[in-house]
């Protein structure tokens, strides 16, 4: 159960927000966490410390996207949830989200969940709250019909949900994300692309004659190769991108706000890094090359999918055009009648 409090008077949601906020969903923590508590995961804290992080768990969405992602603040900070694109947790995709539904604000000790007057409100273990309410380490909360688990990063359980969805959703290989978070990704990106009108690209990369490293080099030098392409278009990328593996030699780069020329600019770089690299496996050096196909988010795209097949056509055409080589997607000109 929860427990309803007062907010301070004067203090809005916009005056308590900080920068103390991620998306952590893609990343487990090592280290050692024991400290003899059987409830802890973390080191006991110095008096100097901000205090442990909390943490909030999506584990339930209407369409099944970003199950398991894991949002972390720490204390003094405030999140606000909603539909539009200036939340900290946005949910473009989910129409039953007010824009600003809801916000958690960390004070200290404790963490209060706030409805921000939407439209279907907002519940706590499946009671609807109307006034702030104080949260405890495993209390359920919920916006429309996506549903969310708070926990306190000391609880044992957060670390537990922390190591099935690292396992979820990252390539086992390689460590970035894997197909299914790629394609979760695509969905709430393309929505909120279309919802307010900005732009979205889409590079798709593959090795090139990945089967001729392994049949002449050996699988293990071809994992060898796949570690070290994503370690060298790792240092290209920002966090609010997408980077992950879609095939076994095959690669994607989600790019929000970014238009053709600058997706197409990155796309350079990366196949001039990967082209200048020097390759050194089990005492031989080669090289390796790279093509890319690079699509825009247009008006007549309606699904992720027509945005990966514009993508996979321009990578294509760069495999025809000689391999090494980036290629961007343009639509066939329609040929008049008559």
């Amino acid at each position: 159960m929860s427990r309803s409090v007062d907010p301070p008077a004067g203090e809005t949601p916009a005056e308590r927000r900080t920068v103390a906020f991620g998306i952590v969903s893609d990343s487990l923590e090592s280290g050692d966490h024991s400290d003899g508590d059987s409830t802890s995961v973390t080191p006991r804290r110095r008096r100097t410390d901000p205090g442990p992080e909390a943490n909030i768990i999506q584990i339930a969405h209407p369409k099944g996207l970003g199950l398991g992602t894991r949002y972390r603040f720490r204390p003094g900070s405030t999140v606000v949830l909603g539909r539009g694109r200036e939340a900290d947790v946005s949910l473009p995709e989910v129409s039953a989200i007010s824009r600003r539904h809801a916000s958690l604000t960390y004070r200290i000790e404790s963490v209060i969940l706030e409805d921000l007057g939407s439209t279907n409100g907002t519940f706590v273990n499946d009671v609807r709250i109307e006034q702030p309410a104080v949260l405890k380490s495993g209390d359920r909360f919920a916006l429309g019909a996506v549903h969310f688990k708070f926990l306190q990063e000391r609880d044992v359980e957060n670390a537990y949900f922390q190591a099935i969805h690292d396992m979820m959703v990252r390539d086992g290989l390689t460590q970035i994300s894997n197909k299914r978070k790629f394609e979760d990704e695509a969905v709430r990106e393309v929505a909120r692309a279309r919802r307010y009108g900005r732009p979205l690209c889409l590079l798709l990369f593959d090795v090139d004659r990945f089967k001729s490293i392994n049949d002449e080099r050996g699988h293990l030098a071809g994992d060898f190769v796949l570690k070290e392409v994503v370690r060298l278009v790792s240092d290209f990328c920002r966090k609010e991108q997408v980077f992950a593996r879609v095939g076994g030699d095959e690669f994607a780069i989600l790019t929000p706000e970014a238009k053709i020329d600058g997706a197409k600019t990155l796309a350079e770089r990366l196949r001039s890094r990967v082209a200048g690299h020097e390759f050194d496996y089990g005492g031989a050096c080669f090289r390796v090359t790279c093509s890319f196909g690079v699509a825009e988010l247009s008006a007549e795209m309606k699904s992720p999918e027509e945005l990966y097949e514009a993508a996979d056509r321009a990578l294509y055409a760069a495999k025809r055009g000689g391999r090494d080589r980036v290629e961007s997607f343009v639509r066939p000109a329609i040929r008049s009648v008559g």
